[in-house]
């Protein structure tokens, strides 16, 4: 079985730069890209601390953390490890330390964090990093 670390590492983001247009990324296949030099998190409301809810459940709660959100400098993403996948939103320029506040707010057990040095996976609780790489 593997580790929420392992599973981290594998698990791919679908960001949707605009109706036609998507990125692709995870730290395992991680390729230097310049979407990678602005500062962003990337936070869901859904499955709060890893136990699924049914997707209507999941969309209300990414609702309202949009609505908190309210701002232009966000993406809708997608994550997925194997079959199972969580949307959610990629927030520029906001602070590991405000990131880790809405992590908590929404129960979820870690975010994504990308510091334009290196991409992470950082435990909501502890604030300790459980999977990293550095961007190139």
């Amino acid at each position: 079985m593997l580790t929420l670390a392992e599973i981290y590492y594998r698990n791919v983001y679908e960001v949707a730069l605009s109706t036609t247009s998507t990125f692709n990324f995870s730290l395992q296949n991680y390729k230097t890209n310049t979407f990678f030099e602005t500062k962003f998190a990337i936070i869901t409301a859904g499955n709060p601390n890893n136990i699924d809810l049914p997707s209507e459940e999941n969309r209300a709660r990414n609702r309202e953390l949009y609505s908190r959100l309210n701002s232009s400098a966000l993406l809708n993403v997608r994550g997925c490890y194997l079959e199972h996948c969580e949307d959610g939103y990629l927030i520029y320029n906001i602070a590991l330390e405000a990131a880790l506040v809405l992590g908590r707010e929404y129960e979820q057990v870690a975010i994504f964090y990308n510091d334009s040095k290196n991409l992470m996976y950082v435990d909501c609780k502890s604030e300790s990093v459980i999977s990293e790489r550095a961007v190139d």
